[in-house]
């Protein structure tokens, strides 16, 4: 045993600037190795033969006195930069959380509508532009129990009645809205909130009579930025099983509505309510009662994005019964290719008191381009 260990160590230490581990004999000797393997009686390594070749040997553990591990410098660099590699995969694979999420979306549609020789009507000649811009701002924080949902959507549109050089171009929509949804978290799980929510809508265009950008009527303004503007404020409990999903319950919610400008008030398009000097008001506040908002947000692998939102209001300060209003908002985004969508916007209204089967309705389809930070 003892000449079977010297000639281990003689064709070992030819070679020593390969080993990275050395087993100390009792009889202090020294076997420069590598792959070190502890079983219950012996130790298992592998070292350099003679002919420079790697072998595998085993020793005793009765004659060994003790087991020194170490990394040679050729060894710890590539340890090193495998280390460094595999941080970067990790980087590369876990991004980290962001209290805040930031989208845009930005859509555009051009059409063209051409009829001739319609039997029932006159023929249509027209172009129309509709484009639309989405942003949204929310915060939460994993373990935090505060948390915000902000959202602008604006849509703008116009065409020309006809595609003659004389034929002026005329709104067709310049809608201006805003959601905003503050919540403070109950319990562990923030399924149950305190919540405020807050509407508002209004245009940004001065428009005049006969939906023209300019005053070729001679008739004046009909709209413009603040007139009118509507701005409703519920604070309520909201109850949020998932993610996609919230419901929002209002006991008591109240509207400010109000018009701006002065020429556009005088017409009383928006407000006829009258002053104590005979003018029409430039400013309401209404309570509404109580109120629901079902809010629906959900992403499919990234090809399909639903954003859907709903209220209902029930006016019982005025009457109890069939009364109050119904909001929707509905965009849903189809993926085409990296950051561009096909988009569909529908919006829906209704007076419950009046119609509640029968209610407004609209829809615009945009390409669109959609990111997100």
């Amino acid at each position: 045993m003892k000449l079977f260990i010297f000639s281990i160590i003689v064709f070992i230490g030819l070679k020593t600037n390969a080993q990275t581990d050395t087993i100390f004999t009792k009889g202090n000797q020294q076997i420069l190795c590598t792959n070190v393997k502890e079983t219950t009686e012996e130790y298992k390594f592998t070292y350099l033969n003679a002919n420079n070749e790697k072998a595998k040997s085993s020793i005793l553990k009765y004659l060994v006195d003790s087991v020194k591990y170490f990394t040679s410098a050729i060894d710890s660099t590539s340890k090193k930069r495998r280390r460094k590699k595999a941080a970067e995969a990790i980087a590369q694979t876990e991004t980290p959380e962001k209290p805040w999420k930031k989208t845009m979306a930005i859509g555009v549609n051009l059409g063209n509508v051409l009829e001739f020789n319609n039997p029932s009507g006159t023929d249509v000649k027209n172009i129309s532009f509709t484009t639309s811009l989405d942003l949204v701002l929310n915060y939460r924080k994993h373990g935090k129990k505060l948390e915000m949902t902000n959202e602008l959507h604006y849509l703008f549109g116009f065409q020309k009645a006809n595609l003659s050089s004389g034929a002026h171009l005329q709104r067709i929509q310049d809608d201006l809205n805003t959601l905003h949804d503050l919540s403070l978290g109950l319990g562990k799980t923030n399924k149950w909130n305190f919540n405020l929510i807050v509407r508002t809508g209004t245009s940004l265009f001065t428009i005049y009579d006969g939906d023209y950008f300019n005053n070729y009527t001679t008739l004046g303004k009909i709209k413009s930025f603040a007139s009118p503007y509507d701005i409703t404020v519920s604070p309520g409990l909201k109850y949020q099983p998932t993610q996609s999903f919230r419901i929002s319950l209002s006991p008591y919610s109240f509207n400010m509505y109000g018009v701006k400008n002065n020429e556009v008030r005088g017409k009383g398009i928006f407000i006829t309510d009258l002053d104590a000097s005979g003018n029409f008001k430039k400013f309401l506040f209404k309570r509404l009662g109580a109120e629901v908002n079902f809010w629906f947000d959900k992403s499919i692998k990234q090809w399909l994005e639903m954003q859907y939102r709903l209220s209902f209001s029930s006016d019982y300060f005025e009457k109890i019964g069939k009364n109050g209003k119904m909001d929707g908002l509905f965009i849903t985004k189809v993926r085409i290719f990296k950051d561009i969508y096909f988009t569909h916007r529908a919006n829906i209204k209704s007076d419950l008191a009046i119609n509640f089967l029968k209610p407004y309705y609209s829809q615009t389809i945009l390409l669109s381009y959609a990111k997100s930070f």
